[in-house]
């Protein structure tokens, strides 16, 4: 997905994890983890293809970013101490996890079990860019910044929003598919 969608499901869901101490450094925060997978595109492999095949390979991988979070989530706290090590933890890695998760459901695919030898995760079922995805975290991130007080039931709503049509994706996708199994080959 792109980088704004990436931001905005990170900031979402830091905000709904966070509860009543949802602010805006938390969504912030939020959107700036939501997107660090995608640091990857900084390494150079060699060549524009090799560039491309390796994106999204370690750095999206479920293998890898629980660990990382709970790296970045202990020195967040040992520096902060403002909340406990549990809410910080499960701030930081369901953000980061979700980021290779969505860009699984693209055509692109995520290498989510890096670094086992099996093919990347396609669903194929949204788009790179799919306002339909993002506009809802968009908007429920605006009323978090907004209505600090009710900032975590509107992430939750824009969450379940995204979600909904996410679901739906996926279902559309699959009855396409079947329709076209269904069909007969060749002239009758």
């Amino acid at each position: 997905m792109d980088s704004v969608t990436q931001a905005a499901l990170g900031a979402a869901v830091a905000g709904l994890v966070s509860g009543k101490r949802c602010s805006p450094k938390v969504l912030l925060a939020g959107a700036a983890l939501g997107t660090l997978p995608d640091l990857d595109v900084l390494i150079d492999y060699g060549d524009p293809v090799a560039n491309t095949v390796n994106h999204r390979g370690f750095s999206h991988s479920l293998f890898v970013l629980p660990w990382l979070g709970a790296v970045i989530a202990w020195c967040w706290w040992r520096w902060r101490r403002q909340w406990p090590l549990w809410q910080v933890m499960t701030l930081v890695i369901s953000v980061l996890v979700t980021h290779p998760l969505l860009d699984a459901m693209t055509v692109y695919g995520t290498k989510l079990f890096w670094p086992l030898e099996v093919p990347s995760v396609a669903v194929a079922s949204l788009f790179i860019i799919d306002p339909l995805y993002t506009v809802p975290l968009l908007a429920s991130v605006a009323v978090a910044l907004i209505w600090r007080h009710r900032g975590a039931k509107a992430c939750g709503i824009g969450l379940l929003f995204a979600m909904a049509y996410l679901v739906s994706s996926v279902y559309q996708l699959e009855k396409i598919e079947h329709a076209l199994r269904a069909k007969p080959k060749g002239p009758t």
